[in-house]
C-alpha cells in the first residue's frame, strides 16, 4: 500500500507542476504576443504617475509662495516684491488684496477704479456698489439695484431709499422699499423704513 500511495502522491505532484509549467508557457506566449502593449501601457502609467506628482508639487509650491506673498503683504502693503510674487503666483488672490485694500481707503474714486480693473465679476459687481453707496450717488444706487444679477441688489434699494427719504421724497423712497421682498433678511429693516417720514 505504501508504494501505491507514493506513486499516487508523485503523479500528483507531476500534475500540479505540469500545470504550472503549463501555466507560465501560456504566461509568456501572452507576453510575447502583447510585449509593446504592456510595456507602452506601463510607460503610460508611469509618466502619468510622475506629471500628477509634479504638477501637484508645482501647484503646493505656488500656493505656498501666494500665501507667504500675502502674509508679507498685511505687514507691508507697499512691499513690490511680494506684489509681484502674488500677482504671478494667485492672480484672483491679488486682485482680493487689491480691491480690499481700496475698501479700506474708503475713498470712492479708487473703489471705482480698482472695480473697473479687476477680472472677478464677484469684485466688479461689489465695488460697483461700494463706490455708489460712498458717493451717495441716489442715481448710481438705483442703477445697480434695477440689475437683476446685483449681489448686494437689495442693500442698494435700501441705501438708495434712504437718500431719497433724506432728500424728502417719502412717495418714491417707500416704493422703492416695496421692491424688496417680505422674504428677505432687510425686510425688518423694511418696516422700520415705511414708517420714517422727514
Amino acid at each position: 500500500m505504501g508504494l501505491k500511495e507514493n506513486v499516487e502522491a508523485i503523479k500528483n505532484e507531476l500534475s500540479a507542476e505540469e500545470q504550472f509549467l503549463e501555466s507560465v508557457i501560456k504566461a509568456e506566449g501572452f507576453f510575447k504576443k502583447y510585449k509593446k502593449v504592456l510595456i507602452a501601457v506601463a510607460v503610460v502609467a508611469v509618466v502619468g504617475t510622475i506629471t500628477y506628482l509634479t504638477v501637484d508639487y508645482l501647484k503646493n509650491r505656488d500656493l505656498l509662495l501666494a500665501n507667504q506673498a500675502l502674509a508679507t503683504l498685511e505687514k507691508n502693503p507697499d512691499d513690490a516684491a511680494a506684489r509681484k510674487v502674488l500677482q504671478a503666483k494667485n492672480p484672483t488672490l491679488y486682485e482680493m488684496f487689491i480691491f480690499h485694500r481700496a475698501v479700506e481707503s474708503g475713498e470712492a474714486a479708487k473703489i471705482e477704479a480698482t472695480s473697473k480693473s479687476v477680472k472677478d465679476p464677484v469684485l466688479k459687481d461689489m465695488g460697483t456698489y461700494q463706490s455708489a453707496a460712498l458717493n451717495e450717488d441716489e442715481k448710481a444706487l438705483h442703477q445697480y439695484s434695477q440689475k437683476q444679477d446685483a449681489l448686494l441688489r437689495e442693500l442698494a434699494i435700501l441705501d438708495d431709499a434712504f437718500l431719497l427719504f433724506e432728500s424728502g421724497q417719502t412717495a418714491e423712497a417707500k416704493k422703492r422699499l416695496a421692491q424688496i421682498p417680505m422674504t428677505s433678511q432687510l425686510y425688518t429693516i423694511v418696516q422700520s423704513f415705511s414708517h420714517y417720514q422727514k
